[in-house]
């Protein structure tokens, strides 16, 4: 069954309770008639029972007081002693409103259709009223367009036009359900940061290729303060760059947070980052809250977003966030391909987004008045890391095996190390320099730090350039795999269909009649008599030399069937003898044919 028709067969029953400047006139008579009779016989000196009795008897012998006996006739009869109690307690609980009569009306019936109809309705495609109601009739119900819009309006919210499974529980909770509203007044600055990735509303060239790209920032900011302690620029968001953002905000304002407000990404909730043992947060003793999927608007760094773009994005013709202009940035990413115009570098979008931290820090705080945002977070009670140097080494677990350790196909020795073989501990290794690694005890006691023995053939000193690399052969794979994908489209489109085949050889005719009636036939030949040549050949052939003019008429004498030496083998032997007439003899060739 569907949930909105199990939600409507579950309604609770609705009682008409109007006021008194809402009733009827005849309600209101009705309501003046009861309150003659509970005025009567609450100001009586003796208990309400003796002096309903004492009514009942003077109104049975027609000598209670006109007032009375017209209100009791308007009534109808004598109310019972029940509802005289009830009426009193009325009263006095609510006055004349609460002896107005609570009229229910009919009963509205129950439309045959009325189930068929929620369960239409109440469709993800959001279906009309019209399309609904010509549905039911195609299914053979008697109903017409108004009777549906009727129904559906006397619904209550949840089952009307912007009903849950219409719009969607997501957005019916986030326009139309009630919310609660945080308050950061008991959080101190420095205590919790909130952190999240926005890919940049604006095309910017790409530092390497120049082509089109957005770039991915990723943000923590204090939520007492709204202060932006650390941010990070990368192609996406990924935990080496949440790592980088994090960590710069802890080195450059000495504070480790007591928790972080993240979401569910994998840059955020990654083995390096979130490791029970190993992840940078445990290294550090911070809490992880995880927001819940689908709850955005929650977190209070999406608020800096929006104000961001609209302050830094718009600035550029090729931003492509709210409310943009899709034919002008067509134009622009088109324009910029073809070198006519040119896409905003990094550099520059990074240079007013810093002046935009410049004014979002001094502008008024949203709950503190009198306080602007860098006020609030000059209240900051560090709590310093306790590295001098503060080199962020993210870790992971390692074995020891013949005093050696291998981590990201490089290998690590030290002195003494074979002294922890078989057992299990956290390396920390630099992103930009993989000469050394330090091993600390799970608990995170320091040991020792072990240096580079060797490394596998072709591997960049940086785990960010072997990532970088990764990442491009990951990308050449991608297209290389849409490309074998097209060639096997294309040669599936050159095969001959086995149906088309056979309907070729059904239309065609029967090769073995054919072949039966045809017959080996011998060539045509042609007698043909060198002398009755046109007068033109004759012509060439007089200015012939003398041994030519001989060798004609040898040929014309001793040849009984001239057919059987042909035109051409004349023409050879003549070529033979001389090389100089071979224009003429090309003519009488021509001739002959």
């Amino acid at each position: 069954m569907h949930g909105a028709v199990t939600k409507y067969k579950n309604l609770p029953a609705v009682i008409e309770d109007k006021g008194w400047q809402e009733a009827s006139q005849k309600a209101r008579n009705e309501a003046l008639n009861k309150s003659a009779l509970v005025k009567f016989l609450l100001v009586q000196d003796d208990t309400l029972q003796i002096a309903y009795e004492t009514l009942v008897k003077k109104y049975n012998s027609n000598t209670c007081i006109p007032s009375l006996t017209e209100a009791v006739n308007s009534l109808g009869k004598m109310p019972s002693r029940a509802t005289i109690y009830n009426w009193c307690k009325a009263y006095k609980l609510d006055g004349l409103n609460g002896l107005l009569p609570q009229f229910k009306g009919k009963a509205k019936p129950e439309h045959s259709w009325a189930h068929r109809c929620i369960e239409l309705y109440h469709a993800p495609n959001s279906p009309s009223f019209a399309q609904v109601s010509d549905q039911l009739v195609n299914e053979g119900f008697k109903v017409e367009h108004h009777n549906v819009r009727r129904f559906i309006n006397e619904l209550p919210h949840e089952l009307g036009q912007n009903s849950p499974y219409r719009i969607g529980a997501k957005l019916y909770r986030e326009k139309h359900k009630d919310f609660l509203i945080r308050s950061t007044d008991n959080i101190k600055p420095g205590f919790i940061y909130n952190g999240d990735g926005h890919s940049v509303d604006v095309h910017l060239a790409h530092p390497v290729t120049g082509k089109s790209y957005r770039p991915e920032l990723v943000i923590f900011q204090d939520v007492a303060s709204r202060y932006i302690v650390g941010w990070e620029l990368t192609y996406s968001e990924n935990s080496i760059s949440t790592l980088t953002a994090l960590s710069r905000a802890m080195k450059n304002h000495l504070n480790i947070p007591a928790m972080v407000y993240i979401d569910n990404g994998s840059g955020f909730k990654s083995k390096m980052m979130n490791d029970e043992t190993s992840g940078f947060y445990a290294q550090f003793e911070i809490e992880p809250i995880f927001a819940i999927p689908g709850n955005a608007r929650a977190k209070w760094i999406e608020r800096f977003f929006r104000h961001m773009e609209e302050r830094v994005g718009r600035r550029f013709e090729s931003y492509c966030g709210k409310g943009f202009d899709e034919r002008k940035l067509q134009l622009v990413l088109k324009e910029a391909n073809q070198g006519k115009t040119r896409l905003p570098s990094l550099d520059e979008w990074i240079a007013e987004f810093k002046v935009f931290l410049d004014y979002y820090h001094n502008s008024p705080h949203p709950e503190r008045a009198g306080q602007t945002r860098q006020q609030v977070w000059d209240e900051i009670e560090r709590v310093p890391p306790c590295e001098g140097d503060f080199v962020i080494l993210p870790r992971a677990k390692v074995n020891v095996r013949r005093g050696q350790i291998k981590l990201h196909k490089r290998t690590y020795t030290a002195n003494f190390l074979h002294q922890f073989n078989g057992k299990e501990l956290l390396a920390g290794f630099d992103l930009q320099n993989d000469e050394y690694i330090q091993l600390y005890q799970l608990t995170g006691e320091f040991i020792m730090i072990c240096q580079l023995k060797l490394k596998s053939h072709a591997l960049p000193t940086s785990r960010i350039d072997e990532r970088d690399i990764k990442r491009s052969l990951d990308a050449i794979k991608r297209k290389e795999k849409h490309i074998a994908e097209d060639r096997a489209r294309a040669a599936l489109s050159n095969v001959i269909d086995s149906i088309e085949l056979d309907t070729v050889k059904n239309l065609s005719a029967d090769v073995s009649d054919v072949a039966g009636a045809i017959t080996e036939q011998a060539p045509h030949t042609f007698d043909i008599d060198l002398n009755a040549l046109t007068p033109e050949f004759e012509e060439v052939a007089t200015t012939e030399p003398a041994e030519l003019s001989t060798l004609l008429q040898v040929v014309d004498t001793q040849d009984t069937n001239p057919a059987q030496k042909t035109e051409n083998d004349v023409l050879k032997d003549l070529l033979k003898e001389s090389e100089e007439d071979e224009a003429n003899i090309e003519d009488a060739e021509y001739e002959l044919y």
